[in-house]
């Protein structure tokens, strides 16, 4: 592990950053390894990778350099009210740093933007889907970015437990924008994830990574294991009966929260609820509550968390099992940061896993789906300005296509494949609502050839008025981009206010795409093929944390042999977790039935007409939403969506495609989207099984397919 040179500190610009450390920021020295990842930055001027557990002092790695350098520093973070929580924080303490996000209205974006091409921002911090934005990219080439900050960027691999496809394209950016130095910082990264971020960004794996290990002496681990929903709320109104400080109870879903706080307040147990369902407003009052009180418990999904920096938490109680041991780890991490003694539960039950497996098994569609996709993009005529632009949340209920799954295939053909190179996405509806007559009277004498085709086609509501930019674009021959600037203009103007909808995603075509039935089919194989791995590594996953909290060794060490950090723990033993204590491992032994009930199969089949994709009807047995399911009304709201959650997921598939298989892989819809195939083909998978307690088949990790591109920064 790379370790500070203290003669470095009379270095000039070491110098600087002890000055900025203790005038800006109040602290007379650094914390750990802080002060050699800034040495990397300011005197080798090369990148870095920070692996530095929850509460680590992350910020300052990449914020003292900020004030050190000259020009821009770059944060590319991926939560909205992580970026305010900061830049209002470095703002009171005199630091000119803002952020570029979509609730910013004309005025104060563009005071940011001035701010930043005038070169007197120091910091500005942007989501990575700002990296789209055409506007943004012309600006970030007039500005001399001295370093570029990736928070959480383990969200770069495809194989981290929290990836997101928009993070792919920052080592992109990073060359294209000439980049003088970058820093990716992470509290939960495996070696395989730290290798993946090292190799996207050229950092040295031996000088340039920096290394915090996530053991916590103050931390007691423990495992328990419950039969029934009863039994865990018996312990856990124990637990916080006797407990002498705030707690943290983890659950899996919102409805979960809902239903275990209601039941803690029974026992005149105050707990308040959080998760991403609530208002904005509901919940940060939630989490402010929560940072100020002595003895608060918060009953919360994964949504709570980011940016909770508590010191005095003492309880963390997963009452349903993490999915990964990332999220473990960086949960259980929010506990004890005062250094004082805190106990951390897990509480494993069988009926618990299928959900947590649900969520491992979500994103995969059937392959037929992904080239009807491909068969649209390809075949798409491009508008007048050489791009293709496409409606996503159409597609993904056309295609059965989750969100974000629909988004890494964009992204595969871009980064990939070089087919099309994502730009700005823009709104096709927008309603209009005069603001006053005197207003209104403008927009009517308006004679530019935009305002008069937006006045032909516009509908009227009332007082209000909608277009559609698509549609009159069409018709009147003006280009959309045009209407959208003049309904903008006329806002700005102060003659209308508008609301922008419908967004669509637009696109690039940087070289021809496959056309031909054999090069789709084979592009969809591909994608297809890496869809299949990311299951099977999410299922490994959580294989991977019953096998952590089952296993005959000190819980600390387990966690730690996880992150590569091996000798981290004290002769191995940490004394205290709950393997310490009793000298034994947990049993817990969950195995899924693996032959289907024919009765309950029928009543499945009966429910949903469709026989043009075993998944699908896999999918509502199993309880795994997907858009399809939510349109057919055969979703969360269907009494048999769920019913056989205790049946192995590829026993149901197998099961299902020997129904479609008889009735020709036939869809039953009489009204379907526009499609040039009449069937769909089904190949099997496979997958893992629910048996958690044994080793489970690894899928190959067969990530994006074909081709690759060089990612990082010159010079």
């Amino acid at each position: 592990m790379p370790t500070a040179n203290m003669g470095d500190v009379q270095h000039p610009m070491m110098e600087k950053a002890h000055e900025a450390l203790r005038d800006t920021f109040g602290f007379s020295s650094f914390r750990l390894e802080q002060e050699a990842v800034i040495r990397r930055l300011l005197v080798d001027n090369e990148n870095a990778l920070v692996l530095f557990p929850t509460g680590g002092g992350k910020s300052l790695t990449y914020q003292i350099p900020a004030l050190c350098l000259e020009g821009l520093t770059l944060v590319i973070s991926p939560l909205i009210a992580l970026m305010k929580d900061q830049v209002d924080t470095l703002v009171m303490r005199g630091v000119k740093a803002a952020s570029l996000d979509s609730t910013q209205d004309a005025s104060k974006s563009g005071w940011v933007k001035n701010e930043v091409i005038t070169g007197s921002m120091k910091m500005l911090y942007v989501a990575p889907e700002r990296l789209n934005n055409e506007g943004f990219m012309a600006m970030m080439r007039r500005v001399r970015i001295s370093l570029l900050a990736v928070d959480e960027s383990h969200c770069i691999s495809q194989w981290g437990a929290s990836f997101r496809p928009e993070y792919l394209k920052i080592a992109r950016f990073a060359e294209e924008m000439d980049v003088e130095r970058v820093l990716c910082l992470t509290a939960t990264a495996t070696p395989s994830v730290s290798q993946d971020i090292c190799g996207s960004f050229f950092i040295d794996r031996d000088a340039g990574v920096f290394r915090i290990p996530v053991y916590r002496p103050n931390l007691a681990l423990n495992v328990e294991v419950f039969d029934t929903m009863a039994q865990k709320i018996s312990r856990v109104v124990s637990i916080l009966q006797g407990r002498t400080g705030p707690a943290i109870v983890y659950v899996t879903l919102q409805k979960h929260a809902e239903e275990v706080a209601n039941t803690l307040r029974c026992y005149q147990l105050d707990a308040a609820i959080y998760h991403a369902g609530l208002p904005s407003e509901e919940r940060g009052r939630v989490q402010l509550q929560f940072m100020e009180s002595d003895r608060g418990i918060v009953v919360a999904t994964i949504a709570f968390g980011m940016g909770i920096d508590k010191a005095n938490i003492r309880q963390v109680i997963h009452f349903h099992m993490p999915k990964t041991l990332e999220n473990y780890s960086q949960e259980v991490g929010r506990a004890g940061r005062d250094g004082s003694l805190s106990h951390c539960y897990m509480f494993l039950c069988a009926t618990d896993l299928p959900i947590l497996e649900g969520f491992a098994r979500g994103d995969t569609c059937a392959k037929r789906d992904i080239e009807l996709w491909i068969q649209e993009v390809s075949l798409k005529q491009p508008a007048s300005d050489s791009t293709l632009d496409f409606n996503l949340y159409k597609q993904s209920k056309d295609y059965d296509i989750r969100q974000n799954v629909l988004n890494l295939c964009y992204a595969q053909l871009e980064l990939d494949y070089g087919y099309i190179r994502a730009t700005t996405p823009f709104y096709s509806i927008y309603d209009i609502s005069r603001c006053d007559e005197n207003g209104w009277s403008k927009v009517l004498a308006d004679s530019s050839p935009a305002a008069k085709a937006i006045r032909t086609y516009w509908t009227s509501k009332g007082t209000k008025c909608q277009i559609d930019t698509m549609l009159t674009a069409e018709r009147s021959g003006v280009e959309r981009s045009d209407i959208a600037r003049t309904v903008n203009g006329w806002e700005l103007d102060g003659h209308i206010t508008s609301k922008a909808s419908q967004v669509r995603a637009r696109f690039m075509v940087t070289k021809p795409l496959p056309t031909g039935t054999n090069d789709i089919k084979h592009l969809a194989d591909q994608i297809y093929t890496g869809m299949v791995g990311r299951e099977n590594e999410a299922v490994e996953k959580l294989r991977k944390v019953v096998e952590f909290a089952t296993n005959d060794d000190c819980l600390a060490q387990g966690l730690a042999v996880y992150f590569g950090d091996e000798d981290a723990v004290p002769d191995g033993m940490c004394g205290q977790c709950s393997f310490c204590t009793s000298g034994a491992g947990v049993e817990f032994s969950p195995i899924a039935q693996s032959v289907p009930d024919a009765a309950r199969l029928n009543k499945i089949l009966d429910a949903c007409p469709e026989r043009d994709d075993p998944r699908l009807l896999a999918r509502m047995a199993f309880g795994i939403t997907s858009p399809r399911l939510t349109y057919g009304k055969w979703s969360t709201a269907h009494p048999l969506f769920g019913s056989m959650v205790d049946v192995d997921f590829s026993a149901l598939v197998a099961a299902f495609d020997e129904e479609c298989k008889k009735a020709g892989y036939e869809k039953a819809e009489t009204v379907a989207p526009a499609r040039t195939a009449q069937k769909r083909t089904y190949s099997k998978t496979t997958t893992t099984t629910s048996n958690y307690s044994s080793g489970s088949s690894r899928g190959g990790r067969g990530g994006y397919g074909g081709g690759s591109y060089k990612r990082g920064r010159r010079g």
